[in-house]
């Protein structure tokens, strides 16, 4: 499938209603974008994609403390 869109002025793009449909996206879904070169993939994040993050941060001992995680917040 191919389908294009526009870039708003605020940065933002509406994803065609073929593509929703066929990826099954509904409001309120988040999305996650990566870049690779010249490309962005974009795909539904899902819960499996944040607990394998979580899982990766936690086994590289790369995860925040929570002083670290809320500071320049307050």
């Amino acid at each position: 499938m191919l389908a294009s869109a526009k870039l708003s002025t605020k940065g933002q793009i509406v994803i065609p209603k073929a593509v929703r449909d066929t990826l099954g996206l509904e409001a309120g879904d988040s999305m996650l974008f990566a870049v690779d070169g010249d490309r962005v993939i974009v795909r539904k994040l899902a819960l499996s994609d944040v607990l394998r993050e979580a899982d990766a941060a936690y086994r590289e001992k790369s995860t925040l403390s929570v002083d670290q995680a809320f500071d320049g917040l307050t």
